[in-house]
């Protein structure tokens, strides 16, 4: 298999011309699997539907360019909030069948696996019982991709949260976390880290859900949203023998300023520096942020406002993640994720990017 990656620009979230224009240069007879993650525009809160718009658009470029049996083979998940200085665009992931089967022996290069778990029931969302779906889809887009779990780079999960017309009908305690935003995110972190065999499943209570910090993750990028029932996951390994070119490396965040490690990931990646020793001219094929803040809103033993102001917390974070990426690579497109919960150590995030060679 050898999986094509390519971007595209979108002046709203209705608009996926220049995906339709990607679409149309691919070999629809060769197409095992196709992948679209997305940045869109909007307010990024519960009863936001510029995801639905921009699903309802990319539905009908695949179908327009490539016909209806090609939806059943793409996933697709929009992450919403392109505050600060992110360019709404996203990521096409084109996975295409060869002639000749993998090499083991040969280089190491990115595969694509992909999986949907079940409607997750409300009375469980949140909750360890979800997190055992997210680890059992996270299972099956291992199996899809021919990857084992130390060879898994990164794994994207989208996670239902449920909204808020919905709530005042169910008990407080399934509320809070079935209508949560972060308990989302949590959950299936936990669960796809208890698949990689990052987190212990027996750990991973009801109680612990976020709110046991010494639980996270290391290679999940995990957002939520009120359009779905179910979990989306995409997940990319670094495979033996995969064809074509493509590589991902990634790199922890200590915090949401730690230029540092962006710095270092660049280099191990192979990236060229500028004079300034930044990579203004060499910005990677893919680059994707999850960024968070330690409760309370300390960063790096100082108050900040993040949590008390009227804007929610990631509203405040996707703005400083962009322009820190904008600074050292030049660029406006980069996929970039507020709320890290048990994807990191409080405060901590990820960071990882697509290279080819």
């Amino acid at each position: 298999m050898t999986l094509l990656l390519s971007a595209h620009d979108c002046d709203g979230p209705g608009d996926a011309r220049a995906l339709a224009q990607r679409l149309s240069a691919l070999q629809a007879g060769r197409i095992r699997r196709l992948a679209i993650l997305g940045k869109t525009e909007g307010t990024a809160t519960l009863n936001d539907f510029s995801r639905e718009l921009a699903l309802n658009a990319a539905t009908a470029a695949v179908r327009n360019v490539l016909g209806e049996a090609m939806l059943a083979r793409t996933t697709m998940v929009f992450s919403t909030g392109c505050e600060g200085v992110i360019t709404p665009f996203g990521y096409l992931m084109a996975e295409l069948t060869e002639d000749a089967p993998r090499d083991p022996a040969g280089p190491a290069r990115l595969a694509l696996g992909v999986a949907t778990s079940p409607a997750i029931p409300v009375a469980d969302r949140g909750g360890r019982a979800h997190a055992l779906a997210v680890a059992e889809a996270v299972r099956a887009a291992m199996a899809d991709a021919g990857a084992t779990a130390d060879q898994v780079a990164l794994v994207f999960v989208k996670s239902p949260v449920l909204p808020r017309r919905h709530l005042a009908e169910l008990p407080p305690g399934v509320a809070a976390r079935a209508g949560s935003t972060a308990f989302a995110r949590a959950v299936a972190a936990l669960g796809a880290g208890i698949a990689l065999g990052e987190v212990d499943s027996d750990r991973v209570q009801d109680a612990a859900i976020g709110r046991d910090t010494t639980l996270h993750s290391r290679r999940v990028m995990a957002v939520s949203g009120t359009e779905l029932a179910h979990n989306e996951v995409i997940l990319l390994a670094n495979i033996p023998g995969a064809g074509g070119d493509l590589r991902l490396e990634s790199e922890p965040l200590a915090d949401i300023l730690d230029a540092p490690a962006l710095l270092r990931l660049a280099r191990r990646a192979g990236l060229a520096p500028d004079a300034h020793g930044l990579f203004t001219g060499s910005a990677p094929e893919a680059l994707f942020l999850k960024v968070g803040i330690r409760p309370g809103g300390q960063l790096r033993g100082r108050r900040t406002t993040v949590f008390e102001s009227e804007f929610d917390a990631d509203k405040h974070l996707r703005p400083v993640a962009s322009g820190l990426v904008g600074a050292i690579f030049g660029t406006t497109r980069s996929f970039i994720s507020g709320g890290a919960e048990q994807q990191a150590p409080p405060g901590g995030g990820l960071a990882a990017m697509v290279v080819r060679g």
